[in-house]
């Protein structure tokens, strides 16, 4: 008979094997580079990095890991320019550690923006540097208002990129920010059209006005939890967007982007990063199992 620390020990080797195996079906499996999609603790809390040094980048990355980040997302758009090379994307993702890195560069509203094209090659050394996702705008190839590219041309484009940057150990966060307010119903048929594409993750950014929107917004996550097979976030953007932000997690959003502390060129709405850990650390979201089971059958 096995004695207790002998089936500890086998369990252990057989998690490590199925991740293994996990990964390798996946395409993903890249000298065990930190996942945002293989299987452990929901939420992610995300640090956002807005800084445009690389030693200011750093300085966040240092005190978000004391604050709590379980990820980053590096933007792309804010970097200087000059520091957009394998060298130098390397030594921030460096000070990451364990924790998996998406990489952000989206359309800039002005003459110097990137062309599409040259945004995709921006992703692909953020990969080589270490990045494990890419946060490619669902209307890459074919810009448009509410983010969702729609012509079979782009799409098959889009499919290709895809496929290219898993084949070189990355995944992808498809994403569309529509800055309106969208029904549960649109919204989980926009966020399918994404998810049709091949991608590893979903988002959706949206935006609500009122108390009663804040409402649908938090139903309409809750039906993309039901509707989707893959991890979606879900954001709603506004000062009624502030509370969903936090919230979204207990219905199905898979991460939370925080910000380790306000500052002139960073985002004012995302919630602080240690606040929001405190917050749902302190949140007993927990089912019991016959509520448990009583809600899979219905949804089921």
């Amino acid at each position: 008979m096995l004695s207790v620390p002998s089936i500890i020990k086998l369990s252990q080797e057989f998690s490590i094997i199925g991740i293994f195996i996990l990964a390798k079906v996946k395409g993903r499996f890249d000298k065990m580079k930190p996942s945002f999609v293989i299987p452990h603790k929901r939420p992610l809390l995300v640090s956002m990095i807005t800084e445009t040094l690389v030693a200011d980048c750093i300085i966040v990355i240092r005190n978000s890991i004391f604050d709590g980040a379980d990820a980053f997302a590096l933007h792309l758009d804010h970097l200087d320019p000059k520091h957009i090379n394998e060298e130098d994307l390397k030594r921030i993702m460096n000070y990451c550690c364990d924790k998996p890195v998406l990489s952000i560069n989206y359309r800039k509203p002005n003459k110097n923006s990137l062309s599409d094209e040259d945004l995709v090659e921006t992703h692909f050394t953020a990969l080589k540097a270490g990045a494990t996702m890419c946060d490619i705008m669902g209307d890459m190839y074919e810009p448009s208002p509410m983010q969702l590219a729609k012509s079979p041309v782009a799409i098959d484009k889009q499919k290709k990129l895809i496929d290219r940057i898993h084949s070189v150990g990355g995944e992808v966060l498809m994403s569309s920010h529509t800055w309106v307010m969208m029904s549960p119903e649109e919204t989980v048929e926009h966020a399918k059209a994404l998810e049709s594409r091949g991608v590893d993750m979903i988002k959706i950014a949206m935006r609500a006005d009122t108390e009663n929107e804040l409402l649908e917004v938090i139903r309409t996550t809750s039906m993309m939890k039901r509707e989707l097979k893959i991890p979606f976030l879900h954001i709603c953007m506004g000062q009624y967007g502030k509370l969903h932000r936090v919230i979204a997690p207990f219905f199905g959003s898979a991460l939370v982007l925080c910000v380790q502390q306000y500052t002139r060129a960073g985002h004012k709405e995302q919630p602080l990063l240690g606040a929001t850990k405190r917050a749902l650390d302190n949140i007993d979201a927990n089912l019991g199992r016959e509520s448990r089971t009583a809600d899979t059958n219905a949804a089921g």
